[in-house]
């Protein structure tokens, strides 16, 4: 089967939407079969089929999302060690690293409290994702962080303006979600949400411990932003000098570092959507289509008009 652009138009990681498939099961019907069909040869699923099918699993409502969520983490290798993570700290700074995989082009802002994460949506390229994929998202934060947590949180939705369970936003057909906040204490504003939410990102001792993985995640954030190392240092809150002697002793540098994340993100763009490759080269932080196909090539060993063909080299 050949990649049409339809089948090139922005498409889903293909574990997520297998955890859909399965918890479907023969209610997937046509949609589900063609999904079958497409994963089967190898191929994407587009983001518009993945959405008819995750909104048929909503419609079963949130213990189907659910149950969704648990098999995905368990089968995925990518989130597979998420609720494993000693505390809420960790389990986010990971997240940060492999959500450009599940996210092609959106990130989602999150928050950590004292005892509730927020979290909003962040669109880059394209629009928020529908009410059906965000509350997969969010049921997906609720399995992650059962572990580090304790316990399972309280969730609560903010969707059309307004705020309630994810039950009541299912029940009532809501039109947009733009975010959600988990509770593990007593309490809370319902009232509605705080603002200025950011991806989380290790910073200060944390960041010092793990300088690479911080660097990346401040990367992926906005891969595009021409970052330089003392203004990225001063966001972790680190001397330049730290944060440069940190990466040596990891094996690394700021510029390889860098690279590496702009070329994940362009692979995800160049094999997952039907984005023209100067625009990929544009949102990945390339200064032209030239310069990605130089640095894609000496990277995944082909250009990235056949890493596309192929669906990877």
């Amino acid at each position: 089967m050949s990649r049409t652009g339809v089948d090139m138009a922005r498409s889903v990681r293909p574990a997520m939407a297998l955890a859909v498939l399965r918890e479907l099961g023969p209610r997937a019907g046509a949609a589900g079969q063609r999904a079958e069909r497409l994963l089967g040869d190898g191929l994407p699923v587009p983001e518009r089929l993945h959405a008819r099918l995750t909104a048929a699993l909503a419609a079963r409502g949130w213990p189907a999302l659910l149950a969704a969520a648990e098999r995905l983490l368990a089968e995925d290798p990518l989130l597979a060690a998420l609720p494993g993570c000693a505390d809420l700290a960790e389990l986010l700074d990971r997240a940060g690293l492999v959500e450009p995989w599940f996210h092609v082009g959106h990130r989602t802002g999150r928050r950590l409290g004292e005892g509730l994460l927020e979290v909003c949506h962040v669109p880059r390229l394209g629009g928020v994702p529908g009410p059906a994929e965000s509350l997969l998202v969010c049921a997906i934060d609720v399995v992650a962080t059962a572990g580090p947590a304790g316990r399972t949180a309280r969730v609560e939705i903010r969707a059309d303006g307004a705020v309630g369970r994810p039950e009541d936003v299912l029940r009532t057909g809501a039109a947009r979600v733009a975010g959600w906040r988990l509770h593990w204490s007593g309490g809370g504003n319902r009232s509605g949400f705080g603002s200025g939410i950011v991806p989380a990102v290790p910073s200060g001792a944390a960041a010092a411990a793990r300088p690479a993985d911080a660097v990346r995640a401040r990367f992926a954030q906005d891969p595009a932003r021409p970052w330089r190392l003392d203004g990225t240092a001063a966001l972790l809150g680190l001397a330049p000098r730290t944060l440069q002697r940190g990466l040596a002793e990891a094996g690394t540098s700021f510029r390889a570092e860098l690279l590496a994340v702009r070329l994940a993100v362009a692979g995800q763009l160049t094999a997952r959507t039907a984005l023209p490759l100067a625009e990929v080269a544009a949102a990945a932080g390339f200064t032209d289509h030239a310069h990605l196909t130089r640095r894609f090539g000496a990277q995944f060993g082909c250009p990235p008009s056949e890493f596309r063909r192929r669906g990877g080299c």
